[in-house]
Formats: structure tokens, sequence, C-alpha cells
């Protein structure tokens, strides 16, 4: 009896480590395709130190650290790291000025992995106190390590025009990794759109919400040359439109689209798939205001559908509107009939419905 239990819970055990190693090969697999400016991608949770996987891509070393509950990616230059442990474990470190990130571990075939642990800088950690910083735990510091801020990032922040940085701006900056190429990116972009001189916080805020060079100039790129801003650049984020959505409403017919239009479309949920839909039961010739309208009204195609199927052939998607607004759908027009009821058409269908019928 103790051997077999010894037995299933090493098989459990196995099974578990198997689903963990599974699960980060995934992980590594997926963020290869999100990474963004910066050399920075995902984020999330405590900064403990814990393990990392890597691989090695134009000259370029991408490590994911994760701890217990989060795990976040950085890309550092192969200069920056030196010599790797090829085919044996060794050791590497990473050095700036907020601290050291110590490696252990071996890379094979262009891939890494093993553990890691990070050791703040007293030195710079009491510069930052002097500067009227506080709260530098660990965390922070890591944050301050990974976006590599260091004394010359303030003294480039000033020459910016940001020489006011307090404690909440320096900690948003870190755990954003607002590093010093990202800052010159955007600032490249206040520039080109006339957005002028934008206070940190919103530096940060767009940061947030992945508004960067980008995701602008993708928009100009496919036509729409004007200056977009600011705010409208966060709109359209925030409202899930993007190049791909807006050619492929334009693919369908609707070529004049407006950045606005395309906001109110994707609030509305019209989109290609809507719309084709309608197409499917014969109109043809749907206007972006029409589906639209379908939309805010609750007509959809199961519902337009359901009527036709009733006999009602000639339906309009006026009168299929109409008849939503009045409440009359498949089952009352079938459970009027198995009344018998007399009623012809779906404007008597309506009168039987506002009278109260059934209600």
């Amino acid at each position: 009896m103790k051997k077999t239990l010894i037995a299933c819970l090493s098989a459990a055990l196995l099974l578990g480590v198997c689903m963990v190693s599974a699960q980060t090969k995934v992980k590594v697999k997926v963020k290869t395709t999100t990474r963004h400016d910066g050399d920075r991608w995902g984020f999330g949770g405590n900064h403990v130190p814990g393990t990392w996987v890597a691989y090695i891509e134009d000259a370029k070393v991408h490590i994911e650290f994760t701890g217990e509950d989060w795990n976040t990616g950085r890309s550092f230059s192969l200069s920056e790291l030196g010599t790797l442990p090829e085919g044996n474990e060794g050791t590497f470190k990473v050095t700036r000025e907020a601290g050291i990130v110590t490696f252990k571990g071996q890379f094979e075939g262009g891939k890494g992995r093993g553990f890691y642990s990070f050791a703040e800088n007293p030195t710079f950690k009491s510069y930052l106190e002097q500067k009227g910083y506080s709260a530098l735990d660990k965390q922070l510091m890591l944050d301050i390590f990974f976006t590599n801020i260091n004394k010359g990032y303030f003294d480039f922040l000033k020459e910016q025009g940001y020489s006011a940085v307090n404690n909440e701006n320096l900690k948003d900056l870190a755990q954003q990794d607002l590093n010093r190429k990202v800052l010159e990116d955007y600032f490249g972009l206040f520039k080109s759109e006339s957005w002028g001189h934008p206070p940190l916080d919103k530096i940060v805020e767009l940061r947030e919400h992945g508004v960067n060079a980008r995701f602008v100039n993708s928009f100009h790129t496919m036509g729409f040359k004007q200056n977009i801003p600011l705010d409208n650049a966060l709109e359209l984020r925030d409202h899930g439109v993007t190049p791909e959505f807006i050619t492929s409403i334009q693919k369908m017919g609707y070529e004049k689209i407006t950045l606005d239009r395309a906001v109110e479309l994707r609030d509305h949920g019209v989109n290609p798939e809507f719309i084709h839909s309608i197409q499917e039961l014969g109109y043809k010739d749907i206007t972006l205001e029409k589906a639209q309208e379908l939309r805010d009204h609750g007509v959809n195609p199961e519902f337009i559908r359901s009527i036709i199927e009733l006999g009602f052939k000639n339906l309009t998607l006026d009168k299929a509107q109409e008849l939503r607004d009045h409440g009359v759908n498949a089952a009352f027009i079938k459970k009027a009939r198995g009344k018998g009821v007399k009623v012809e058409t779906l404007d008597d269908y309506i009168r039987l419905k506002d009278t109260g019928f059934n209600d």
C-alpha cells in the first residue's frame, strides 16, 4: 500500500514538473511574437528572483524572468552579457548602476535556462534617496535595473524639459520600462504629431495603453496623412481600432471611413463578420449606417432568419428593426398563430403586440 502511494505521488510530481516545463516553453514562444518597442514584453506581479529562460536572436539575448506569480521579458545585447556558458553550466552577469543580476545556467543551440539573483547597488540607491526618492524596495530597484535608470537618465530627462521627476513618476517610469530608447521614440512622436510637451504621467498612460510611434504611424501608412491628436490615438487603441480593422471594412466596399467613424463602428459592434452575415441573407446593399442601427436595436442575423422562415420572404431591414422595437419575434408570431389569431401582415403582428396580446 505504501509503495503504491509513493509511486502515485511520484508520478503526480513528475507530471507537474513536466507541465510547468511545457508552460514555460509556450510562454517563451508567445512572447517572441508580442515583443514591443523598448525590448520589453509582458509584466506582472512582484519581482522575486527566480528562474530565467532565453533565446539568442540578431545579436540580442531575449530573457524571460519568472517568479512565483509573475513573468517579465527583457532583451540585452550580447556585448552587455559577455561570454555565455555554452554546453556547460556557468555564470554570467549584467551590471548596471542600479545593481547586478547574476545568472546561473547554460546555453545550448541558442537557447538557455537557469536561475538568477539580483543585488542592488547601495551607492546608487543612496544617490536616489539623496534626490528625495523613498520606498526603494528590492522590487522597485529591480525595475529600475531593468529600465536602466541611471544618473545619465535623469540628465536626459532634464534636457527634454522634465526636470521634476517625483517619486510616483520614478516608479511608473521603471515599472513601464520607459527606458531612454523608448522615451526618445515618444519625444520624436510628440514632435511629428505636434503633441507639444505632455507630462510624464501622460507618457506613462500612453505606454500603458500601447500607444507608440509604431501604432500611430501605422495609420499614416494606410493613408491617414493628417496628424492624429494624442487623445484620439488613445481612443483608437482603447476601442480596438487597428489598421487591419479599417482595411477589413474597406475591402467590403466601404472605402470612405474616417478614424472617428472606425471608432464608432467598433463601439457598436459593427465588424466584417456582422456585415457579411447580414449580406448572406440577401441584403447585399446594406450601408454602414443601417448595420449600426441594426446592432443598436438588437437585430441580428438569427432574428432576421427566424422571421423569414415563417414565410415573410420580403422582410426589409427597416421592418426587422421595427419588429424588434415592438417586441415582435418568431416566438410571438408562432404563439399567435397557435391560438388561431387571424392576422396576415407583420404590421398586424405589431398592432397585436401593442394591444397587449400575450402580455
